[in-house]
């Protein structure tokens, strides 16, 4: 009788210890489970900051551009670059656009979205106008280089007086820019200042995303 209770206590023990083991195995379980969908918010976090900042420095880049432009209208030897300029030009605003878009998908929140829109509108034109000036001189830089050799080579007054014609062309349009290079810039800058306002808002208060919310400090600037 001893040793049938003894069996069956042990027994006992036994089922109790793989009860614990089983419930131990079901709370790791579901630890990682909370510290993978954790690690997930956070990381869905930081992509969404990183990426709602990106949008900013990508329209920025374009007050770079502009700049640069300016630089290469006075250089009567900038063809090739202010080609190479329009390509950096639509590389940013597929990166811009590519931020945008994903933005959209992720994020929940109706007045942020509308400020990405505009500035998208705004950015696309802005673009355009620099691509349309850089396009352009380089065709007038390029005409310039080929009629100034012909007619050098050919001493030809009328493709000479074509050359002069060329440069006298890419003057006009650099004074152009110059004076329109302002009110193009207005639109943008304007959107520019929105959307610091609105990331200001956010990030001074919430960021409510899809599946996470972030609380952290921006800048302080106080617009609607």
């Amino acid at each position: 009788m001893r040793d049938i209770q003894y069996e069956a206590k042990k027994g006992e023990i036994i089922a109790t210890k793989e009860d614990l083991n089983d419930i131990n195995i079901q709370i790791e379980t579901i630890r990682n489970t909370i510290s993978f969908a954790s690690q997930r918010k956070h990381d869905n976090i930081q992509d969404s900051t990183k990426r709602l900042l990106n949008i900013l420095h990508l329209t920025e880049k374009l007050n770079e551009y502009q700049a640069i432009l300016l630089y290469y209208l006075y250089d009567k030897h900038s063809e090739k670059r202010l080609m190479l300029l329009i390509e950096q030009i639509n590389e940013t605003m597929l990166s811009f656009l590519h931020e945008s878009r994903i933005v959209y998908v992720t994020i929940i929140d109706a007045d942020l979205t509308k400020r990405i829109s505009e500035l998208v509108q705004v950015t696309q034109k802005y673009a355009q106008y620099l691509c349309y000036i850089a396009s352009n001189a380089s065709g007038h830089l390029t005409n310039w280089h080929e009629y100034l050799q012909l007619g050098k080579e050919t001493e030809n007054s009328e493709v000479l007086q074509q050359a002069i014609q060329s440069q006298a062309n890419v003057d006009k349009i650099r004074k152009e820019f110059e004076n329109e290079i302002k009110s193009e810039q207005e639109p943008l800058y304007d959107c520019q200042i929105k959307y610091m306002a609105k990331l200001s808002s956010l990030f001074g208060e919430k960021i409510n995303f899809k599946d996470s919310v972030i609380n952290t400090s921006f800048y302080n600037i106080n617009h609607d």
